[in-house]
């Protein structure tokens, strides 16, 4: 299969780097491109970015150079990602389309890893985005909770795992989010772009790696995305 993975802030979720998590998250990922998957993985900037964007803003920074400085962040994760990969990765961080077409030509053996493209846009986005262009079979995105909730689990313990959801009920638990940086799932853009070309998903935890063989594997885990309503 041609797999599209979107690490997020289960891997870079403190302030200092966790390297545990990270050679465990690629060895995962390893075994997948091992049994003969193609990967495209995208890499967020989880906390570490969001210091640097405060600090960025404290200092006196505009929105777009926020998005610059969280853009740069994306690289550095996916940078030091690619570098547990080993010779398996191509160690070039994918930063444009322009740049994943010659690598997709250029790297075909190779584990593709991109950070952020451009300011205005989230990596979730990116990830979809370059699903949508390879019509890729399944786009998987790690969290640091089981799946997708009917609140947000953190805050109410009797918040619910939906094994399943529709787009629409997706928008508005998405709706409800009113303060940046609480309960993240998948931002409107990003959905957008799921919705219209219904690309299979599944949101998985990330901090378990064996999440990710499992949701390649077809197992029922995390939450996925149908698009019958």
């Amino acid at each position: 299969m041609r797999i599209v993975l979107k690490i997020g802030h289960a891997l870079f979720k403190g302030h200092s780097i966790d390297l545990e998590k990270i050679r465990g998250t690629a060895d995962a990922i390893l075994r997948l491109h091992n049994a003969g998957h193609r990967l495209i993985v995208v890499v967020g900037g989880g906390e570490p970015s969001r210091s640097y964007i405060k600090a960025a803003r404290s200092l006196g920074a505009d929105h777009a150079t926020c998005d610059q400085v969280g853009i740069m962040v994306t690289r550095i994760n996916a940078l030091l990602l690619s570098i547990a990969f080993g010779e398996a990765s191509s160690r070039n961080i994918i930063s444009s389309f322009e740049e994943l077409e010659k690598q997709l030509d250029t790297a075909r053996d190779k584990i593709l890893v991109a950070g952020g493209f451009t300011p205005a846009q989230s990596t979730d986005a990116v990830a979809a985005l370059i699903a949508e262009r390879l019509k890729t079979d399944l786009l998987i995105k790690t969290t640091d909770v089981d799946g997708i909730y009917n609140a947000d689990p953190k805050k109410n313990p009797d918040a619910k795992l939906l094994k399943e959801v529709s787009v629409r009920r997706l928008r508005k638990i998405l709706g409800q989010e009113s303060t940046p940086g609480e309960y993240k799932l998948l931002d409107q853009v990003c959905l957008s772009i799921l919705e219209r070309s219904r690309i299979p998903v599944v949101i998985v935890n990330g901090s378990d790696p064996e999440n990710i063989i499992r949701a390649a594997s077809g197992e029922k885990v995390g939450t996925r995305i149908n698009y019958s309503e």
